[in-house]
């Protein structure tokens, strides 16, 4: 962490970065390593302590910094820590930009600063403008009830308060700071979010919002304690950044319903797939009016990153306006295909190996083929619609099975042949 903070000074020049952290018990450690490297490389720190990914990304650009750095693992279970880092205008570094930090680092080329030309350090209360920025651009109708879930991650510090600054009823569960995630599991999915769902049931609310470690990641809870599908949000939100627009790009991942791609293209707007994690790129390159992944969505009017805070506030504006409750609003705007993903264990070592295996298995026996997506793992789909995609993760030890049918008939048997490849390929290594 150290020569990654000498590295990142070495790569902006002279300037200052923006350098945050989330919960967990190793962050304030890595933190100090990291800002110990960019101060020794010459660089200016501006410290913002304990806040979420985006708002990090935010004050970089507000400050006008060359750079900004959060130490989190995001979703990523309470050992992991790892950082992300933001370009100027608060974009995510690109994959080439990241591959050219490690460069300085293996090559030691990293710059070391003279004792008179160290960098200094200052600290900074960045929530209350990143919070202002969101309430500015949103419309929202005073009166709901909303239930948060911070699985005791900084999303804490920001989203009920945002909430209740427009005049929202506030419940909050997991809002106290623990870097042990004592609540559940962080990442924002249906299996850890039971309570969640349950007291959205019990109080009443209209909406339930839950967060991951370092709250880039929100999900969605409607009024009947039903988890809404993270496509479907992705859907509902694209739909309107090109009717808003009459028209343009959404960038979308390779793991997300062919529902996306239905209702942007009714709404006049193209849609176009990319690895997970590497919407930053596709954006620059198809100039998007919306991007979004399971769990992560981003507004390029507000910022170029993924926020969580963001999103929540957005999803009351929609309710403000088309004044139904969440569920009917879903309903009325995106379809509903059944989908089934799974998780496996993969060595890192077999990756390559079980991928290759997969591949080929998937193109023998998947029928009535209408194109074949390889930009992150295989996915292929069918003439009418429905697909099936395999994939390894780049931050786990771990592959996935992702299938998506017409009906809940043809998802069972592209499930079977899923499995079947899945545990032909993993077994017995």
């Amino acid at each position: 962490m150290l020569k990654l903070g000498q590295a990142l000074a070495s790569y902006v020049g002279e300037g200052k970065i923006v350098v945050g952290r989330d919960a967990r018990t190793s962050g304030e450690m890595l933190q100090h390593a990291f800002v110990a490297g960019a101060l020794a490389g010459g660089c200016d720190v501006i410290d913002v302590g304990l806040v979420p990914s985006p708002c990090v990304a935010f004050t970089v650009r507000e400050l006008g910094a060359k750079a900004g750095a959060n130490i989190t693992a995001s979703h990523n279970p309470p050992p992991d820590n790892g950082i992300a880092l933001y370009r100027s205008d608060g974009m995510e570094f690109l994959p080439e930009e990241e591959l050219k930090l490690e460069e300085l680092i293996f090559e030691r080329q990293v710059k070391r600063a003279s004792w008179d030309s160290l960098g200094s350090m200052q600290r900074y209360d960045a929530i209350p403008s990143y919070l202002g920025a969101i309430e500015r651009v949103v419309k929202v109708r005073r009166g709901f009830k909303v239930v948060v879930d911070c699985a005791n991650g900084v999303g804490a510090v920001t989203t009920p308060l945002l909430l209740r600054e427009l005049g929202c009823k506030v419940v909050t569960l997991n809002s106290h700071l623990d870097g042990h995630f004592p609540g559940h599991p962080s990442e924002p999915q249906p299996w850890n979010l039971e309570d969640l769902m349950l007291t959205v049931r019990e109080v009443g609310a209209d909406l339930g919002i839950a967060h991951d470690g370092d709250a880039d990641r929100v999900a969605v809870v409607d009024e009947r304690g039903n988890f809404v599908k993270h496509d479907a949000l992705i859907a509902l939100f694209a739909k309107r950044a090109v009717e808003t627009k009459g028209g343009g790009a959404i960038v979308t991942s390779v793991n997300t319903s062919v529902a996306i791609e239905e209702v942007v293209a009714r709404a006049g707007g193209r849609t176009f797939r990319t690895a997970l994690g590497n919407y930053s790129a596709a954006m620059l390159e198809h100039g998007t009016c919306f991007a979004g992944e399971p769990g992560k969505l981003i507004f390029p009017g507000f910022g170029a990153w993924a926020d969580g805070a963001l999103v929540a506030a957005k999803m009351l504006e929609v309710m403000s306006l088309q004044r139904k409750p969440l569920s009917k609003i879903f309903a009325a705007n995106v379809p509903d295909y059944p989908m089934y993903s799974e998780d496996f264990a993969c060595p890192e070592e077999r990756k390559e190996e079980f991928m290759q295996g997969i591949r080929k298995y998937l193109l023998e026996n998947v029928g009535e083929v209408r194109d074949v997506l390889d930009i992150d793992g295989i996915r292929v789909n069918r003439q009418n619609g429905s697909w099936i995609l395999v994939r390894v993760s780049g931050t786990e030890p771990k592959a996935r099975l992702v299938v998506e049918g017409r009906t809940e008939a043809e998802l069972e048997t592209l499930k079977e042949v899923g499995l079947r490849g899945t545990h032909e390929f993993l077994k017995g290594k």
